[in-house]
């Protein structure tokens, strides 16, 4: 496992659960194509970091073969199951999460602009965790790509209703989730 080129964004998600549990998610860059297993790795310390923050190491296993020297994008999450609230022990919270690559090193604060997810009212989405703002940004309501920006994977992503019509070919860059259209909750989620 060695570092990744560069990180671009993290999120916290923090699930309303009994215990809370977080979420980190980060999204980057590998230095070439052929990177696989991305993982968020937790910094372990001897005393409780003054500024609250967890630190992570972005990594992923390098190519064995043949790989093109391209800068490809990778994401990864971690999930931890503490109270972010009792994070460092009673009364220290947690204050934000620091993620490291190679070349550069991305903190995201702990506070109004994390994302709550609630398990129990919204559905639990497959795969998860599932980029519910990212749904939003789409340029149509049934079908659309997404920013590239957004988008750390490079892949279309069609948004369906059960039962409406589909093409039937074959696309491996693009990621299908169904909705139930009773609910609009996730039924399916697939690529092709």
């Amino acid at each position: 496992m060695v570092r990744i080129y560069d990180v671009q964004s993290a999120v916290i998600t923090i699930l309303k659960s009994d215990p809370a549990q977080i979420v980190v998610s980060a999204s980057g860059r590998t230095s070439s194509t052929g990177w696989t297993n991305p993982t968020l790795g937790a910094w372990y310390y001897f005393d409780v970091p003054k500024d609250g923050i967890q630190d992570f190491d972005c990594t992923a296993d390098e190519p064995t073969g043949i790989s093109l020297p391209v800068l490809t994008p990778v994401s990864a999450d971690a999930a931890i199951t503490r109270d972010p609230a009792n994070y460092w022990g009673k009364g220290k919270p947690l204050t934000g999460v620091r993620i490291h690559a190679r070349t550069n090193t991305i903190e995201q604060k702990l506070d109004g602009r994390s994302e709550l997810f609630d398990p129990i009212g919204e559905a639990l989405p497959l795969p998860w965790p599932f980029p519910w703002k990212r749904l939003q940004k789409l340029s149509a309501p049934s079908t659309g790509r997404l920013a590239d920006s957004d988008n750390p994977l490079g892949r279309q992503l069609r948004v369906y209703n059960s039962g409406d019509g589909l093409t039937k070919d074959y696309r491996p860059d693009r990621y299908n989730v169904e909705l139930s259209p009773s609910t609009e909750r996730i039924v399916s989620v697939w690529y092709g």
